[in-house]
């Protein structure tokens, strides 16, 4: 056979267990079975490649391996497999038989003509080599039974007389003096055998047959688990339980069969026969190897059939083994013996005791190697483990015996230095001290010192080990007080062997026993330094380092260990104390905890520490590195250079030295650190300051200054920083920045010394380029990190990044070459582009952090506008500098990743989105790079030339190979012959692809159409293989485009019609013909999308009036505001999208075809007509004019359009475009100044458009109504609008009085307008609240025809008026069919002014029961007041008939009755006239409730009763001191039981399931006892979310959860609290009025319910404290606070806090304006953990103040302290978005003045104190309505600037202070 047939035969066999199928296994399986017999006779080429091993044993072995696996894992072929071994074993079987018989020969030449005729018995020895091999591996594909019979059969096979033969054939062979070749070469093979450690011969066949015998038992024990003959002692040592009673049970017979062959084998080996007479040292391992298996196979019989293999007979021969040092020199023997009889162990107690005994001796006698004894010891412990605990310490007790006989010196008798009086570490007696030890005593016999110290070490494992293994507390403490006693009898080379295996101790016991281990560790290098006793200082640091291995980086241990090495170094030398200690000493002691410490930092990093006390922790690790520093470990000291691995290792793991937690505050961190400040002299500031100067020698004049902390830690931080950049990493510099004193200080010219010295180390190292860590993929990453730190919020931060990054792609300009650093680069110019975008789209909401996945970068800004501008400016500007370099250096890589970074995007925004980095991409792959010296020489003329096209045409490339479609590929098994002879790829088509795409599209849209759940993603990759085909095919796809066009329409997102847009303009592109019929699907789409209300026609979803809505008492929550700001963009944003689609197509194809214009006249006709029934929400004002905007540009330039139809489109548009302004005036909603300017915009753009249409009048037909009146009221109420939005964009900006609209302009208008729409006329008098003409002219109309004016609610306002107008009179029957108005309105018809009329009552009725309960509950206060007017029982009636569907609604009207029925609040005061008729209607009430809700009523009232009845049993108390009043509430809580559904009328909305029974608190009052308290209540939230499928909904889905909060009340007795229930109910409707408009402003309105006269509960405002107890508490100021507890001016936690500070300051101010709160002192203002202001205590409003006398005569409170916290100054930009907000929040109250004063007007007559007769005028005067937009918000700045310059808040708080002693 040829070696290259071989090396065929040889693969096919390796591929053999890789075939899967049946057949294929099958036609080898025939190929290699006649090889496999014949492997042994085969006859070779010579080949040099057979210099040293013989090609048999290779055949043979791969040959029935592939065998073997054909049949394994085909199961049909299984018996074929086996007939072709069973073959095998025969014919080597015959030829054994017929080899020559040879006795060995021991010495002497051979015979020539002997030593040819061995070869054939040699080389069948080869062949049995690899036969056994195959055979041992593959021995589970026999059943038991076969197995024991092919055992049989192999040890015939290996007769005696074969190995006899065998013996004498490499005798003859070895002895041989021959020219022969064929025995040259064979006496080579035999010599490589003998030098691998397998000589041939009898005994390695003896191994070969053995490892068969022992994978058959094996299997058997492992329930046919294959398992290596290494791990299987290891296996049976570690399973539980021992025995698997699931392994298959073999006959007796057959087990029996194979126990003899294994006792057979064990003696002869013990009998030394004949043939294994051993003669080398390789043949003897290879004896102990076969002894071995043939243990493990005989214990595994054992476990099989105790009965049938004898343990007796294996422990005596594993006994006998033991005492022979020779075979236990063998390290596989030992173990095999070792472990076996830890196995047997596990199965009799006896043999476990009685090896007790044996195993100790084993272990003195020290005849092993150490690893034997190492086990050892291991395999005592276990087998102890087995016992009872009195035999575990009894054996350790005659272990330390051993330790304790002297070695012949003086040792003996010496106790350890290291003992307590009690002879134990820990101070405290041993556990188990009278314990003395059984047994016979174990005595060591000494021969010299490296043995004694080797037997000495393995005695001490055992012990160590047996602790180990037991893993109890106590016996480990009991263990190393043993150990610690022996320390100083024997030798000190056995005492540091003792003190280094102690370690292993640690990790026993818990941690109270690890920290006493290290305090004796402690104290033994103690000792040994003072007396340089190098030996033992070695070995504490051994077993320190031991430990750091041991222990897992997420043990608790960890943190112990850890904490301990750093409190030593902290507490090392002279910074420990006030005593002087040997700095060298300390030195040394500190250096020794360098090599433990950097093994446990970098040990074990693929877990995570869980550490309990993180910030301990690093102020330890950073007071480590401080004393360091102070202890001489610099960069140029000796000692800093001989620990130079150890420390960078160190750094490498430990993070800047900076305190984190105070890089935010004001107080520098330096300063306060004690360590710092330790150790402070003369000399060492000055040992300090020379360090620093000649480190860093240009910044001496700097280093001059500094004090002795700041020198110590920026030596400590060049020594961090220079060694963490020698270990790799220079970034970490930058944090240092974030310290207050190095923001602030010369220290910061120091630090960035320091930085830039690390960075140029860094460089150093990259520069040779020798290690991974400083290979350019890492100094990307690095790069990567500084670009982030030049975006960073603090400039100092900034500068040291943008210095750094500058030396880096200076020197490497290639590290920008990178994905990880350019990538990092674009995303930043990214980030930093949409931040300062953010402060435009959401002006007060502002968003700290940036991240970009794609970029791994994260940014943190400050709130600051311009700070931002200027960084992304300084940034884009330092880029094109850095790419440029990059591009001079590698202009093709850099510009293939720009091109990367191009390709890689999101489909999500990238339509119409800008992203900065995109555009630098394209922007920097245009340019010529400076290294190419022809485009450089160009003569470019001022043209601009760059290489934009080539970047382009590359980046096309680039896509068409990216997103090339498969199934229109070019088919690479067909080409074209050229005539020139060449050849090109056939690109097919086939129809078959097209047919299936079709079906795919059309069944998709089914899909859709059927309401289908389908992923957007599986609809966006079918539309662009559509789109593709229909874009090359050259056929007509005409029923493609329904489709393509339809779906897009059908799913209908902004998502579905982006990806539209772009896939219809690229048809029309790549195929022109379709794009009429494109244009014409589309159109259908629209028209669709308007017939079935989508989008901007989905008219339920309106913008109602917040009157109309449920009021909330709530904090705001701008979280919601934005998801419905979203849901309305989400809701629009497909019409606007498709608007600039359309008008964009227009404008490119109107000339092309005259069908194309009659297509856009019909669409934007039938648009306009539906126009008066879209989304009413302020956000659609854009896209609703956008669509009128389209519409005018089509009326224009339709020319082929005639008269008649160029006017009905006209007039349609004029309607559309007045449609907007039937809905009363909106601002914008939202923060979103970008979207108010758009607005504002396209409103200009449409009167642009107007005028220029103006002179169609001219061409009008005498026949067709005129409509210049038309389009001017439209250009009037479009320029009134623009003069609002022009406000809302620029509130404190100045404005021409040219430019403001007048009333006048609208005098003539007033008809035409309600010709249009009677609404519109309507709204012209919100417009001009004032405006007396307007009102007439309006109402003048609406007397005439009211029937038109039914369905608008508000037009009732102008008709009626504040009383019933003489004048109306026929009109009021159509109060029958008339709208309803909001709940607030309706209930101010029962008022006299308009007395009682039937008409308007029952219209006022029926307004009232049109609304849901919920929204009407809010005003149960009004409805309770117009009882008094209730002369025909309405109101009553509607009381109790909505009682019946809210009994909630039920029980406030009762408590509110019950808080009214006396004029003073308080029963001993005066009845009120209206008392009878709530006692007369409650009676009513309560009488009507059905018998469930009437025991809802009595348990709730009964709850509620006990609860304030606690005030009561108060009273005696009044005098007591507070303790003991509030143990009294605490027991009266107590005697409460809850029932079920129960709650505090304050929280209608909860139920209460706890009470806190520790939680009564008494408050402070002079006659009273109002007393707090803590109750658990369980409510639901709903959260407003958008939906998706605006098939479903197109609105709101509420999700509601239910969630547990504690909620504490005040409850109050003898207090009338009716005022601030209207205060803070009036706070709720202002809030209201802030959610309408979508302001970001912030007010609380707590909840307040009076429920009997003089009593009240109140809400507690959570999370929150009183100015006043912040001036208690020593607080100097707001400022102050807000820095203390929120950080310095520049942190994100302080900006943010100011930032809610800012929203809520201006709320409020303009409400206590408004509403005229006084009394407005420290102890009413309140301020909450996330910074808001809150206003509290609303006892003097409107035209009341405290002691009648006006001492607040500011508009509201506007203290320095507030302006502190504002930025500091009227100019500041937080002070002016403060001013900003507040002229906001006026000017969105001012459209709802009407409807604020229905809530006071329907209180007036309640007999509250805040009432006079002029209340109403002066609410309504105060929002200035007789001024414009513009004039009022001027009028808002004053009150700002007169509030801020106000001396009566300063006057009042000071006038508190002497009366109350209020701090202010």
């Amino acid at each position: 056979m040829s070696i290259r047939e071989l090396e065929i035969l040889l693969a096919l066999c390796k591929a053999a267990p890789l075939v899967r199928t049946t057949p294929e296994a099958a036609r080898l399986l025939k190929q290699l079975a006649p090889y496999a017999p014949e492997a042994h006779r085969q006859t070779f080429e010579h080949s040099p490649l057979q210099q040293h091993l013989p090609p048999w044993e290779s055949l043979s072995y791969h040959l029935n391996t592939a065998v073997l696996a054909l049949g394994m894992n085909h199961a049909s072929l299984r018996l074929q497999a086996l007939a072709c071994i069973d073959h095998t074993v025969e014919t080597l079987t015959d030829s054994a038989e017929s080899a020559l018989w040879i006795k060995p020969q021991s010495e002497g030449p051979t015979d020539p003509g002997l030593a040819e005729q061995s070869v054939a018995a040699v080389q069948l020895c080869t062949s049995l080599l690899g036969f056994l091999g195959a055979v041992a591996e593959g021995v589970q594909i026999w059943t038991p039974e076969q197995r024991a019979t092919l055992v049989q059969r192999l040890r015939y096979l290996l007769s005696e007389k074969f190995m006899i033969s065998l013996e004498g054939a490499l005798s003859a062979i070895r002895n041989a003096r021959t020219v022969s070749k064929r025995v040259k070469e064979w006496k080579r093979f035999v010599r490589h055998y003998a030098t691998t450690a397998c000589p041939l011969g009898a005994v390695v066949l003896q191994q070969g047959l053995m490892k068969v015998i022992e994978r058959s038992v094996t299997l058997l024990v492992t329930a046919n688990k294959p398992i290596s003959s290494q791990t299987l002692l290891d296996t049976l040592l570690a399973r539980s339980p021992l025995l698997d009673r699931s392994a298959p049970v073999p006959m007796p017979e057959m087990l029996e069969s194979i126990v003899e062959l294994i006792v057979e084998e064990m003696n002869l080996l013990d009998a030394d026969a004949d043939y294994l007479q051993v003669s080398s040292a390789w043949q003897q391992r290879l004896a102990f190897d076969v002894k071995a298996i043939s243990l493990r196979s005989f214990l595994c019989c054992c476990l099989i059939d105790a009965e049938v293999a004898d343990d007796e007979l294996l422990l005596a021969w594993l006994e006998n083994a033991t005492t022979s040092p020779v075979q236990m020199a063998d390290e596989g023997l030992a173990q095999t013996v070792l472990k076996s009889m830890v196995v047997l162990a596990r199965l009799s107690p006896a043999t476990a005791s009685n090896l007790t005994r044996s195993l100790p001796r084993l272990i003195v006698q020290n005849k092993m190697t150490a690893t034997s004894a190492t086990l050892a010891g291991e395999c005592l412990a276990r087998v102890l483990k087995l016992l009872s605990q009195d035999i575990v310490i009894s054996t350790l007790y005659s272990l330390g015996n051993v330790l304790s006989t002297s070695a012949g010196g003086e040792n003996g008798t010496t106790s350890s230095p290291f003992l307590d009086g009690v002879g134990s570490v820990n101070g405290a007696a041993p556990l188990y001290g009278s314990q003395q030890a059984m047994g016979s005593a174990i005595s060591l016999i000494i021969t010299d010192e490296v043995e004694t110290v080797a037997a000495y070490g393995n005695v001490v494992y055992a012990i160590v080990a047996i602790a180990t293994v037991c893993n109890d507390a106590e016996l480990t403490a009991l263990v190393i007080s043993m150990l610690v006693q022996k320390i100083g009898r024997v030798s000190p080379a056995v005492d540091a062997r003792i003190i280094t295996d102690m370690a292993a101790l640690g990790l026993c016991g818990g941690a109270d026993e690890l920290r006493a281990l290290l305090r004796l560790y402690v104290r033994i290098a103690s000792d040994a330094t003072i007396k340089h006793d190098n030996l033992l200082i070695h070995a504490v640091t051994d077993a320190r380092v031991r430990l750091a291995t041991l222990i897992r980086r997420d043990s608790p241990l960890y943190e112990v260990y850890l904490m301990h090495m750093l409190g030593l170094c902290v507490g090392s030398g002279d910074t420990a104390g006030e005593r002087t200690v040997d700095v060298a000493l300390a030195s040394k002691t500190i250096a020794q905890l360098f090599r433990p410490m950097a093994v446990l930092v970098s040990s074990d990093l693929e877990r995570q520490p869980n550490f309990e006390e993180p910030e301990e922790l690093m102020a330890l690790s950073r007071n480590s590195w401080f004393n360091l520093v102070v202890h001489g470990f610099t960069l140029t000291s000796q000692a800093g250079k001989e620990y130079a691995r150890e420390l960078q290792i160190l750094a490498q793991y430990t993070l800047p030295l900076v305190d984190e937690a105070r890089v935010e505050m004001p107080e520098s961190g330096i300063d306060l650190n004690m360590v710092l400040r330790r150790g402070a002299s003369t000399q060492h500031t000055h040992e300090q300051r020379s360090l620093l100067t000649a480190a860093l020698p240009h910044c001496e004049s700097d280093i001059k200054g500094l004090a002795y902390p700041e020198l110590v830690f920026l030596n400590a931080a060049l020594l961090v920083s220079t060694m963490r950049a020698r270990a790799g990493d220079c970034t970490a510099v930058l944090p240092y920045f974030m310290e207050s004193k190095v923001k602030t200080t010369a220290m910061g010219n120091c630090m960035l010394a320091i930085a830039l010295a690390s960075v140029d180390t860094y460089l150093q190292r990259a520069l040779i380029g020798q290690r991974h860590e400083f290979a350019a993929p890492q100094i990307a990453l690095q790069l990567a990190t500084f670009f982030e730190g030049c975006c960073h919020r603090i400039s100092k931060v900034q500068h040291a990044a943008v210095s750094a990054a500058d030396r880096i792609i200076t020197q490497i300009p290639s590290a920008l070459c990178h994905k990880a650093s350019l990538f990092a680069l674009l995303e930043l110019l990214s980030l930093m582009w949409k931040s300062c975008f953010d402060l435009e789209t959401d002006e007060y909401d502002w968003k700290s952090t940036y991240t970009s996945q794609k970029g791994n970068v994260t940014i943190q800004l400050s709130d600051d506008a311009h700070y931002r501008q200027t960084t992304l400016a300084n940034f884009h500007k330092r880029c094109r500098l850095w790419v440029s370099q990059a591009i001079a250096a590698a202009p093709l890589d850099v510009k293939g990743l720009l091109q990367a970074y191009l390709e890689d995007y999101e489909d999500d925004g990238s339509y119409g989105h800008i992203a900065l980095g995109r555009s630098f991409a394209v922007e920097m792959g245009a340019t010529i790079p400076s290294t190419d010296q022809r485009l450089t020489s160009l003569d470019r003329r001022d043209v601009g030339v760059n290489t934009a096209s080539d970047f382009i045409a590359q980046y096309t490339t680039r896509q068409e190979y990216r997103h090339l479609d498969s199934r229109l590929a070019v088919d690479e098994d067909w080409a074209f012959a050229e005539h020139d002879g060449s050849t090109r790829l056939l690109a097919i088509e086939p129809a078959r692809v097209v047919a299936d795409e079709a079906e795919e599209l059309q069944k998709l849209s089914r899909r859709l159409r059927n309401g289908d759940n389908i992923s957007f993603t599986f609809v966006r990759e079918a539309l662009r293989n559509a789109a593709g085909v229909v874009s090359r095919s050259l056929d007509d796809q005409t029923p493609w485009i329904q489709d393509l066009v339809g779906i897009p329409f059908n799913i209908f997102t902004k998502q579905s019609i982006n990806l539209g847009i772009s896939l219809w303009l690229g048809v029309v592109k790549e195929n022109p013909a379709l794009e009429s019929r494109i244009l014409v699907e589309v159109a259908i789409g629209w028209e669709e999308s308007v017939r079935l209300h989508k989008g901007l026609f989905y008219s339920a979803f309106q913008h109602l009036d917040p009157f109309y809505v449920k009021e909330e008492f709530a904090p705001s929550k701008w979280e919601s505001i934005s998801r419905r700001q979203q849901l309305a963009h989400d809701l629009i944003a497909p019409h606007m999208r498709l608007a600039h689609f359309l008008s964009s197509h227009f404008s490119a194809s109107r000339l092309t075809s005259p069908s194309v214009g009659r297509v856009y006249a019909r669409l934007m006709r039938l648009t306009m007509f539906a126009m008066k029934h879209t989304v009413g929400q302020p956000l659609a004002r854009e896209v609703h004019f956008q669509i009128i905007l389209l519409a005018l540009k089509v009326s224009r330039y339709s020319t082929r359009l005639d008269t008649a139809a160029q006017w009905r489109l006209k007039d349609a548009i004029l309607s559309a475009g007045l449609a907007w302004f039937a809905m009363p005036p909106k601002w914008s909603f939202g923060s979103n100044r970008l979207q108010v300017k758009a607005e504002h915009k396209i409103l200009s753009d449409v009167l642009d458009m107007l005028h220029n249409t103006a002179t169609f009048e001219g061409r009008s037909a005498p026949s067709l109504a005129p409509l210049y009146q038309k389009q001017e009221l439209l250009t009037q109420l479009m320029h009134h609008e623009i003069s609002r939005l022009t406000v809302w964009i620029t509130p404190l900006a100045s404005e021409a009085r040219s430019s403001i609209v007048k009333e006048t302009d609208f005098l003539p208008l007033v008809v035409t307008a309600w010709r249009e729409d009677p609404r519109i006329a309507v709204q012209l008098t919100t417009r001009f609240p004032k405006s007396e003409t307007l009102l007439r002219g309006a109402r003048s109309q609406l007397l005439r025809e009211p029937e038109k004016a039914i369905n608008a609610a508000d037009s009732l306002y102008v008709m009626l008026g504040e009383s019933l107008p003489p004048d109306v009179k026929s009109q009021l029957k159509y109060l029958l069919y008339w709208a309803p108005i909001n709940p607030m309105a309706a209930v101010t018809y029962f008022l006299p002014s308009y007395h009682n009329h039937p008409s308007i009552i029952q219209y006022a009725m029926r307004a009232l029961e049109s609304h849901s309960v919920d929204v009407t509950f809010f005003y149960v206060p009004q409805i309770v007041q117009t009882l008094r007017y209730d002369a025909l029982g309405y109101v009553e009636r509607y009381i109790i008939e909505t009682a019946k569907f809210s009994q909630l609604f039920a029980h406030q009207i009762i408590w509110n009755m019950k808080a009214n029925a006396f004029k003073g609040g308080e029963e001993d005061s005066e009845p009120d006239p209206v008392k009878p008729v709530l006692d007369k209607v409650m009676d009513a009430l309560i009488s009507s409730f059905s018998t469930v809700d009437r025991d809802f009523y009595e348990r709730e009232f009964n709850f509620f009763g006990k609860v304030t009845g606690i005030s009561g049993t108060l009273k005696p108390f009044i005098k007591r001191p507070k303790p003991e009043k509030k143990q009294k509430i605490e027991e009266e809580l107590r005697k409460i039981d809850l029932d079920v559904g129960v709650y505090l009328p304050s929280n209608p909305d909860g139920v209460v399931i706890g009470i806190d029974r520790k939680s009564g608190k008494p408050l402070q009052s002079h006659a009273k006892a109002p007393f707090m308290a803590t109750f658990r209540i369980r409510k639901e939230e709903g959260e407003a979310e958008a939906v998706q499928n605006q098939a479903v909904s197109n609105g709101d889905i509420a999700n509601h959860r239910t969630v547990e909060v504690w909620q504490s009340a005040i409850f109050k007795v003898g207090d009338d609290c009716r005022q601030d229930v209207l205060a803070l109910q009036l706070i709720a409707a202002f809030r209201g009025i802030f959610n309408n408009v979508g302001l970001d402003v912030y007010v609380f309105p707590y909840r307040v319910t009076a429920t009997a006269p003089g009593c009240g509960v109140i809400d507690v405002l959570p999370n929150s404290i009183s100015r006043d107890m912040l001036g208690r508490e020593a607080v100097n100021g707001l400022y102050e606070y807000f820095v203390s507890k929120y950080g310095s001016e520049d942190s994100i936690r302080f900006q943010q806090a100011r930032s809610n500070f800012i929203k809520s300051m201006a709320a409020y101010s303009i409400i206590s304006y408004l509403l005229q709160f006084k009394d407005r002192h420290n102890g009413n203002i309140m301020v909450d953990d996330a910074g808001h202001i809150l206003h509290i205590d609303f006892g003097f409003c409107f035209d009341i103040a405290p002691g009648g006398v006006k001492f607040e005569r500011a508009p509201f409170k506007l203290s320095p302290e507030m302006v502190a916290v504002m930025g500091g100054s009227p100019q500041s930009q937080p002070f002016r978005a403060f001013e900003e907000l507040c002229v906001k929040v006026f000017l969105a109250s001012r459209q709802y003045v009407e409807q604020l004063a229905h809530i006071i007007l329907t209180m007036l007559d309640s007999g509250l104190p805040c009432f006079k007769p002029t209340t109403i005028q002066h609410f309504k005067e105060r929002f200035v309505l007789e001024k414009t937009d513009r004039e009022a918000a001027d009028f808002v700045k004053k009150l700002v600037h007169w509030s801020e310059r106000s001396y009566s808040t300063g006057v009042y708080d000071y006038y508190q202070l002497l009366t109350n002693g209020i701090p202010y």
